[in-house]
């Protein structure tokens, strides 16, 4: 399996404890389970979110209610699970 690291842009995954900066930790995988944090890219953009399911249909939550949930009207591929958070702290 191939890990990398991918970094933040944006607060959409603030309440998370995800932010800008932070480098997120990524497992590369085609699959994921509900509730789990994931790069998925939708409508040809690449975005961290959590994967949600509303109404039979796979969803992206973000964790701050400044932002809509993602809706995807095309494709949504998973393109890999969040497995880890690495954050610099800068004197």
């Amino acid at each position: 399996m191939e890990t990398m690291l991918i970094p933040i842009k944006g607060d959409s995954m603030i309440d998370a404890g995800i932010h800008p900066g932070d480098l997120a930790v990524v497992e590369r995988r085609a699959a994921a389970n509900v509730g789990d944090i994931v790069v998925a890219i939708v409508d040809d953009e690449f975005t961290l979110k959590t994967l949600a399911r509303e109404a039979g249909q796979f969803v992206l939550q973000p964790a701050n209610p400044a932002y809509p949930v993602i809706r995807p009207r095309g494709a949504l591929e998973i393109f890999g699970v969040m497995v880890g958070l690495v954050r610099k702290y800068r004197h």
